[in-house]
């Protein structure tokens, strides 16, 4: 070992003759290695280029499906027309709608007075059959299952988790979830979860499908309604209307893991395709903000035509764009996610709430 007193001479560095010959030799690889830096540098910038290239309405191709609150019926809107095509009947108080993954069914909650499911055949644009549910009113928060043949819902009035053949029309399943104003649902469909948020209980149930029988009890902020998963289930956002809230847990510990404030009526969450970006309108704000999931920060505000109403939003299929439906301006936005940005708008039937897209592919 070397003593605390001990002085260590530096190792002098070999004396290295440069030729004429070896310097020419390192000025071309020099300068290949620049050449093929900024080739590099060119190719990721054109990456770069091409990724942020924006999105414009003439990307839209397909069909816009919308509920009308006020009229009970379904716009039918062909974005490249931009105008509505076809209107087809729901029961009374529509409010929300989802598609199968295929695009050719559609099923609204028909929430204020209907009580019940209104089927639609997006390709044949008729409605398929009405499933009646006297002993499940109040029909809210769908989702479609696995295979595409049920739909999961809740029933404030009953307090109940609800699954329903869409083809059958019969009842597969009535959970109750025991507490009040049970509202909207969030699917875990890798392991056959079902998260409902309960209103007036300040409670999210997590409840098993398959189990029919729920897990526990998440207690949460004041008034919980929006709700959203991410696909492996790792994190689960919620809006807190009391307070005016989104919120992020660790749904299987229960953990906070960020709050975001400011909001009046977080209506509901969405995510982009990679789950980089989630987006909550806020309807008594009349704007969009929008969120980096992985650092929760908050990365962007849009701010909508006055007293907007932003309510019902949806997903493109392939493309970052968001659909937003405005329910006091009778009107859908869509919206490039990336840049923020309205790049197309189109017409609807009195006061727009639950919206889906259906790729013209389908």
């Amino acid at each position: 070992m070397f003593k605390t007193n001990q002085i260590i001479s530096p190792i002098a560095p070999p004396k290295v003759k440069i030729t004429s010959r070896i310097c020419h030799s390192l000025l071309a690889c020099m300068i290949v290695l620049v050449s093929l830096g900024n080739a590099t540098h060119a190719n990721t910038s054109a990456n770069e280029s091409e990724k942020a290239q924006a999105l414009t309405k003439d990307d839209i191709k397909g069909l816009l499906v919308v509920v009308n609150k006020s009229d009970n019926s379904v716009s039918v809107i062909d974005t490249q027309q931009q105008k509505i095509v076809n209107t087809l009947p729901t029961g009374k108080g529509p409010h929300e709608l989802v598609a199968s993954s295929d695009g050719k069914i559609a099923v609204s909650t028909d929430f204020v007075g209907g009580d019940s499911l209104t089927v639609f055949n997006i390709t044949e644009q008729k409605v398929e059959r009405s499933i009646s549910l006297e002993k499940y009113p109040g029909p809210h928060g769908i989702q479609f299952l696995k295979e595409d043949k049920s739909v999961a819902f809740t029933s404030g009035k009953s307090a109940k988790l609800v699954v329903a053949n869409i083809i059958s029309g019969e009842i597969e399943a009535a959970i109750p979830t025991q507490q009040q104003t049970s509202h909207m649902a969030a699917i875990d469909h890798g392991k056959g979860l079902a998260y409902v948020s309960n209103i007036r209980s300040n409670s999210i149930s997590k409840t098993s499908l398959e189990n029919k029988r729920v897990l526990k009890q998440i207690k949460v902020e004041e008034m919980p309604e929006a709700i959203r998963l991410l696909k492996d289930g790792s994190e689960l956002w919620y809006g807190a209307n009391k307070e005016g809230l989104v919120v992020v847990i660790d749904p299987e510990t229960e953990a906070k893991l960020a709050v975001f404030d400011g909001f009046s009526f977080p209506y509901r969450v969405l995510f982009s395709h990679s789950e980089k970006v989630a987006l909550v309108p806020d309807f008594r704000h009349h704007d969009l903000r929008f969120f980096d999931v992985a650092n929760k920060t908050e990365i962007g505000r849009l701010a909508l035509e006055k007293d907007a109403g932003p309510q019902g939003i949806t997903l493109h299929p392939s493309l970052d764009i968001a659909f937003l439906s405005l329910n006091l301006k009778n009107k859908i936005v869509a919206i490039d996610i990336h840049s923020q940005r309205i790049i197309a708008e189109y017409p609807t039937g009195n006061n727009p709430d639950g919206i889906v897209f259906i790729n013209a592919n389908n």
